[in-house]
């Protein structure tokens, strides 16, 4: 199948981080857009910059079917909603709300519109049920979340907090990015005022793989003796799972499990590839697959959905 279509794909961050699952979405969509014959490139922008270079794309007077970006918070999603109007393609990425079921009205028919999303309330819960496995009997968990402008982040908190045990204690910090560097501040922010209380922590449950390991980074560079060797015993859970790194840390022992989640880059392309080959309609909500690695981490026979 060839499909003669220009694709541009926005993602959060920048080029040389390290948020491994956001590098795997560009690595899955070049090599997706290879196979279905599209022309996809792939760039980054903070959340701040993403208008600029949605507009910067836009002016260089090539023609572009579609757009499939992940918009950093609601503010920049609108204003990309605004500024495509209806006049080109868009599939947006881990984002909605009611401002994406109005554009949906005024889209149109000829032009592609839709979302792929991780459904972040399973996720939640997928590690509500690691976190339970791991305290059968309860315990304090301490809970990293991604940044607080992050609709996944608080989704994500919001089911891990009504699907834990009744005697689980959920103690969380706020990390400003989802990397290690934020990982560690969070940790340190969350020590730093609770260090006094001398308050067992047997899991540390992160919203992702890089998060989990900043926290590990940061206990083993605690001063005090007593809490670097307590805190070192916790069991670090985290999420997105790509297979070079959180996978991988699985296997090696560094985290005691993580969450498999499907770059949701390949399937928006593939939506696209089909709107266009079989004049079919995109959509409005598609979820990507998620899974837990290893499979042990949740009770035998305990589904994942």
């Amino acid at each position: 199948m060839s499909v003669d279509r220009a694709v541009f794909i926005l993602l959060p961050g920048k080029k040389d981080m390290d948020d491994h699952y956001q590098l795997l979405q560009e690595e899955v969509a070049l090599a997706t857009g290879q196979r279905l014959g599209l022309r996809v490139e792939v760039s980054y922008a903070p959340g701040f910059d993403q208008l600029r270079v949605l507009k910067k794309r836009l002016g260089q007077g090539d023609r572009l079917d579609a757009v499939i970006t992940e918009p950093s918070s609601v503010s920049s999603m609108d204003n990309m909603l605004k500024e495509l109007r209806g006049g080109t393609g868009l599939v947006l990425l881990n984002a909605w709300g009611d401002s994406v079921e109005d554009a949906a009205r005024g889209w149109g028919p000829t032009v592609p519109f839709g979302t792929v999303s991780t459904d972040q309330t399973q996720i939640g819960r997928v590690q509500a049920r690691q976190v339970n496995q791991l305290l059968p009997r309860g315990g304090a968990v301490l809970v990293v979340t991604g940044p607080q402008r992050s609709s996944a982040a608080q989704e994500r908190l919001e089911a891990l907090r009504s699907s834990v045990g009744p005697h689980v204690e959920l103690l969380d910090t706020q990390a400003g990015e989802w990397t290690e560097a934020a990982g560690r501040t969070a940790f340190g922010d969350w020590y730093r005022v609770f260090k006094s209380r001398s308050l067992p922590v047997p899991v540390v449950a992160a919203q992702s793989d890089e998060l989990a390991v900043g926290v590990r980074g940061a206990i083993r560079d605690l001063d005090d003796p007593r809490h670097r060797e307590d805190l070192s015993r916790a069991k670090l859970l985290g999420m997105d799972g790509c297979p070079a790194y959180g996978r991988r840390l699985v296997d090696e022992g560094t985290l005691a499990a993580t969450i498999e989640n499907a770059p949701n880059t390949s399937l928006a392309i593939e939506l696209l590839c089909r709107f266009w080959t079989e004049n079919g309609k995109l959509p409005l909500r598609s979820f990507t697959e998620l899974r837990p690695y290893p499979a042990s981490s949740i009770p035998a026979g305990d589904p994942a959905d």
